[in-house]
């Protein structure tokens, strides 16, 4: 997010619409809708159990919470969710936050077990990471931002993309794409992309006028994609991942824009942060 926020700042944007169309988590948008960086934000997804997560957040936020304090958290219940194929906007929520919270990596891809494993042998259970209050404050925290939420749709990117186009000429929009990652993708998500999908993408964003920011994994073949774009200004980034180990990972980051921001390492560690830390609160004094 931060990263997301230098660049409309290096360019002097803040837009009328910030539009996610692969929202995933949503952070960014989310991020960026509290601190005042963007007027309203608009969510797309292709997973169903995840578009109908976020219309649930914004639109029907009581029962999701009710759900949550209440729901059977268990090794029972996970394997209940995981083969049942939901089709309610309700059922495929709580599903979900559900699997988000009690698989391994937060996946819910068919492929990821849960935590702790099936003995549940693990120091770590299967609701380590299901604290039933903090998920309620954090739902109701992104409910209270729903009358600046343009609209949550269950859309394939490039659909989004079109429909945007036709229903917000007048606005100033920003695009943020996070498309599923070149390697490994069928691993990683229930709605994964081939060759054709990255292809088609890469096509339809060497047309568009709008500004955006893509961010992919660091395949040749991405970049060899977007070389052929006449303003596609690629830079590299360097983030922290935690999936298995805190490991310093590159992502390339793709744009339209003149400006991006100079510091393209994203993560500090803790005795650079304590001096950060220090030297922003000397500034103060």
């Amino acid at each position: 997010m931060p990263y997301v926020a230098a660049t409309l700042e290096a360019n002097g944007l803040r837009p009328d619409l910030f539009v996610e169309p692969f929202t995933g988590g949503g952070s960014v948008a989310l991020e960026l809708l509290a601190t005042g960086r963007v007027e309203k934000i608009g969510l797309a997804e292709r997973d169903p159990y995840v578009a109908s997560f976020w219309q649930t957040v914004f639109f029907d936020s009581d029962w999701l919470c009710s759900r949550v304090r209440s729901i059977e958290v268990s090794l029972a219940k996970w394997e209940w969710m995981k083969r049942t194929e939901f089709t309610t906007i309700r059922n495929q929520a709580i599903a979900c936050l559900f699997l988000n919270r009690t698989s391994f990596n937060g996946a819910l891809n068919g492929r990821a077990g849960p935590i702790g494993g099936k003995a549940q042998r693990s120091s770590y259970k299967i609701d380590c990471r299901f604290p039933r209050e903090r998920l309620v404050r954090r739902i109701r925290a992104c409910a209270r931002l729903a009358d600046k939420v343009a609209f949550v749709r269950l859309a394939s990117a490039l659909d989004v993309v079109a429909d945007v186009h036709r229903e917000f000429q007048e606005d100033s929009v920003f695009f943020y794409f996070d498309p599923p990652f070149w390697a490994k993708s069928s691993r990683l998500y229930r709605y994964s992309f081939n060759t054709a999908d990255h292809e088609q993408l890469a096509t339809a964003l060497r047309y568009l006028e709008k500004p955006y920011l893509l961010s992919y994994d660091p395949a040749p073949e991405v970049e060899r994609l977007y070389q052929q774009h006449d303003k596609a200004k690629i830079e590299r980034v360097e983030l922290l991942y935690t999936a298995t180990q805190r490991t310093a990972e590159e992502e390339l980051v793709i744009t339209n824009l003149e400006e991006t921001p100079q510091d393209t390492r994203l993560w500090r560690t803790h005795a650079e942060w304590t001096q950060l830390r220090r030297r922003r609160s000397s500034v103060r004094a």
